[in-house]
């Protein structure tokens, strides 16, 4: 293993960082349910300016739902830069979180 990956493997077990990525994990999911939420009463995609995405973790959480295939993103016609557009899949997901009760101010246990 080199001296990189000792301190990173260090740094990342640390409770900082766990709770780092729990927090990524609830902002992705809580992203995903506005989205889903908002296209699901409207059919259009939503626009960038209706997204509550805050600061890096916000936009790191954007950016893993679009790597994940969860969200198309789309250039907007007017009044915003992109707009987002929930997959299938990610439609699904929305719809079994609503079965579930869970809401964005939901507190996941783990």
């Amino acid at each position: 293993m080199s001296t990189y990956d000792e301190l990173a493997r260090k740094v990342n077990q640390t409770e900082v960082m766990q709770r780092f990525l729990a927090d990524l994990d609830k902002e992705s999911v809580k992203l995903l349910f506005t989205i889903c939420k908002e296209y699901e009463s409207c059919r259009e995609p939503v626009p960038d300016h209706r997204i509550h995405a805050p600061g890096y973790l916000g936009e790191v959480a954007l950016r893993a739902l679009l790597a994940a295939g969860l969200l198309e993103r789309e250039t907007a016609r007017r009044l915003a830069i992109y707009q987002y557009k929930p997959t299938p899949e990610s439609v699904e997901y929305y719809r079994k979180l609503v079965q579930e009760g869970w809401t964005p101010n939901h507190k996941h246990s783990g």
